[in-house]
Parts: C-alpha cells; sequence; structure tokens
C-alpha cells in the first residue's frame, strides 16, 4: 500500500462521521427470520409494537417518511390549487409532496430559539389565506424540540384546516404527558431513516387519528387495491378490485425486520442521546464563539444544533480537517433555485431562517458514539474556536 493511500485510509478511520446507523442486538435475528421464511409477520409486529407504545389506535408501515408524507396527503384528498402552510425551515420532501398535488406549499418564518415555526408568522399566514383552498398545517418538530401544539391545534381549528405533523425527528417524545403521534394531530408520520441519504434502510409509519382517513390510506397505499389478501410470501390473490388511484407505499418484511429491531431499542437510544447532549453542553460550555443549545431534560434530541457567532463555513472547514463531519439543519428552501424561482422570493423574505442557517451547525449526535468520540468533538471545537478570526 502506497503512503498516500494509508494516509487516505487512517484519515477516513479516524474520521468521526456526521452519522451512523446502528445494529441492534436483535437485527440480525429479525432479519434472519424474513430470510429463512419462518416469521413473515414483521410489519404486523412493528406497526402493533408502535400502536402499543404511542397509545393510538391505527399505525401504517410505509416505505420512507416521504412515503407517508405523500400518502398523508392522498388519504386527506388533496387537490390542484390546494394550500398547504409550512415552515421554510423543513427538509424539501415536506413542499414537495404538496408540489406532486399540483397544490401550494405557504411557507412561514422561524423562530431563532428551536428554529420552529413562528406561530405568530403562522396565525398571519392563515389569516391571510384563509378559503376553501386552505387545507392543512404541516409541523415539523426541528431536532425534536416539541412546537407549541396545543396552540397550533387551537388554530388549526378555528380555521379548519388539518395538522399533519412531520416528526421524524420525534420519535419518542411527549407533549403534556402524551406520545407524539397521539396528541390531537389528524395525521401523524414518523421516519426510520431521518438522517441519511443512502440510509441501511428506509421506513416510515403514518398514524391517523380518524379510522376513515387510515382506511382511505391503507387503500391507496397499495394501488387502490380492496379485497386483496397475501399469502406467507406476500403474493396477492387472484381475486380483488381496483377502486381507486393509489401507488406502492407497503412497507416489506426485511426493512420492517430492521426497523422493528430500531424501535424496539428507542428507549436506550434516546438515554444515549441525552448523555452525549450533557458531554458536549458540559464541554462546550462558555468556548468562545459557539452558542450551545437551552434543551429540555425530556427532549429526545435528535441534533445537537450549535450556533457559530460569525463565518460558520470557515469554522466548518476547519473542524473537516480535524476529521469532525458535521451538517446543517436545514437549508431554507427559499435559498434553492426551485422554490426562490417558482414563488419569486427573495433572499431576506425570511430573515430569521436566514440569519440562523448563517449561524448553525449539527454536531454528530448517535447512540454508538463513544465517550471519547464525544469529547474528540468537543476538543476539535475548542481547538479551531481559539484560532477562529
Amino acid at each position: 500500500m502506497s503512503i498516500k493511500l494509508k494516509q487516505k485510509v487512517n484519515k477516513m478511520q479516524n474520521t468521526i462521521e456526521f452519522f451512523k446507523p446502528s445494529i441492534q442486538e436483535n437485527t440480525k435475528k429479525y432479519i434472519d427470520d424474513v430470510l429463512n421464511f419462518s416469521d413473515n409477520g414483521k410489519v404486523d409486529k412493528l406497526e402493533n409494537a408502535v400502536k402499543k407504545f404511542i397509545g393510538c389506535e391505527n399505525a401504517l408501515a410505509v416505505t420512507s417518511g416521504t412515503a407517508a408524507l405523500h400518502l398523508a396527503m392522498c388519504a386527506l384528498d388533496f387537490k390542484r390549487g390546494d394550500k398547504v402552510i409550512c415552515s421554510i425551515n423543513v427538509f424539501p420532501s415536506v413542499p414537495q409532496a404538496v408540489r406532486h398535488f399540483d397544490a401550494e406549499p405557504i411557507f412561514v418564518d422561524i423562530e431563532g430559539k428551536d428554529y420552529n415555526i413562528d406561530l405568530v408568522n403562522l396565525e398571519a399566514a392563515l389569516k391571510k389565506n384563509k378559503s376553501k383552498k386552505l387545507k392543512a398545517i404541516v409541523l415539523n418538530h426541528m431536532a425534536g424540540n416539541i412546537v407549541d401544539l396545543e396552540a397550533v391545534y387551537a388554530l388549526a381549528d378555528e380555521y379548519k384546516v388539518k395538522i399533519i405533523e412531520d416528526a421524524s425527528n420525534a420519535l419518542g417524545a411527549q407533549y403534556k404527558g402524551n406520545y407524539i403521534g397521539n396528541t390531537g394531530a389528524d395525521i401523524t408520520i414518523f421516519s426510520f431513516a431521518p438522517h441519511l441519504c443512502n440510509s441501511t434502510v428506509n421506513g416510515g409509519i403514518l398514524i391517523c387519528k380518524d379510522e376513515s382517513v387510515h382506511k382511505r390510506a391503507e387503500l391507496l397505499g397499495f394501488h387502490g387495491m380492496k379485497n386483496r389478501h397475501c399469502d406467507t410470501f406476500g403474493s396477492v390473490n387472484y381475486i380483488y378490485d381496483v377502486v381507486d388511484i393509489g401507488w406502492k407505499y407497503d412497507l416489506s418484511q426485511l426493512e420492517a425486520a430492521y426497523c422493528l429491531a430500531e424501535f424496539e431499542a428507542l428507549a436506550s437510544t434516546l438515554t444515549r442521546r441525552k448523555e452525549i447532549r450533557k458531554i458536549y453542553a458540559t464541554e462546550l460550555a462558555g468556548v468562545d464563539h459557539v452558542t450551545i443549545p437551552t434543551i429540555d431534560e425530556d427532549a429526545v434530541i435528535s441534533q445537537y444544533i450549535v450556533e457559530i457567532d460569525k463565518n460558520r463555513d470557515h469554522f466548518v472547514g476547519q473542524l473537516k480537517k480535524e476529521g469532525i463531519n458535521i451538517s446543517v439543519h436545514y437549508m431554507p428552501l427559499h435559498l434553492t433555485e426551485y422554490y426562490k424561482q417558482k414563488y419569486s422570493m427573495k433572499v431576506f423574505d425570511y430573515s430569521v431562517a436566514l440569519g440562523c442557517f448563517q449561524r448553525v451547525m449539527s454536531l454528530p449526535m448517535y447512540a454508538s458514539l463513544t465517550n471519547d468520540e464525544v469529547k474528540r468533538v468537543c476538543d476539535a471545537i475548542k481547538k479551531v474556536a481559539n484560532e477562529h478570526v
């Protein structure tokens, strides 16, 4: 092996990735169950586990969080010209799902503390767009920080719109004693791969408050097919009916096996995230140029977001030289080419989101991160901060 190649390999081995998927104690066993055809009921088991944990009546496993989002809008019968309000600070999957109905996303700026949708601006957007075409609000809980749901539900009731909660970053979070997914939203969605572009596995969960909406989602999630029955190996009986235009969003048994193992490890995952959060908070307190977040004790902490007071991109570049990979949540949508051009949005139209985007960076946060690795991240940040100008 050449010297350059050795150096490259060593650098890769010493790099702390922004995110790594976990392999749980039961992951391989559950996958083997499927591959050996000894248990092809993993999808049902996953759905039942979610229902039992959250305390909800309905749960539908689908291929991804994005699939769950699109299927939610199908189940609520979105149509061309409908209007859907969402934060400007979301992953593109939210407005993209809206646009696939030829419906229109209405973007709202964020508040600067938790980076969630600003409720004053939300109410203003509801007033401005009040009409029969105004259909829904899509909420996201940035980094697991829960929006004031009581206030949002009151607004939704006043303006007669549906609530879809994109809770991809809030699995296991609670609001006033109830788990997210059982707090009053019309539909809540979760993702089992919220951090990854090319994930080990994809999977999502759709939770509908109304039984009729759940049944419609179930129908549309498999080709609009009625009276279908599947055998142990997934073969559909040859007598069935197609009663609507659907799509194929049902989760495979193999992916369900992985997701089930992940879900069963949720409690330990959340505990580990809290431990990591405490190390970050202790080690980074008072570091020059770095502002750490104020986080509720019971928060699920899907991302640990800090702010750099100036020249964030240079700070990130120096961290990468130290072998630390970070990310940013999220690129405000009015800075992206499609939405900027489609809706003639200007850079300063969403000033809070813009300012936050220029300062924030998300640190590594995952259960398999060791204490030594967390300390390495902190030491690198301190080193860069000491040299930062």
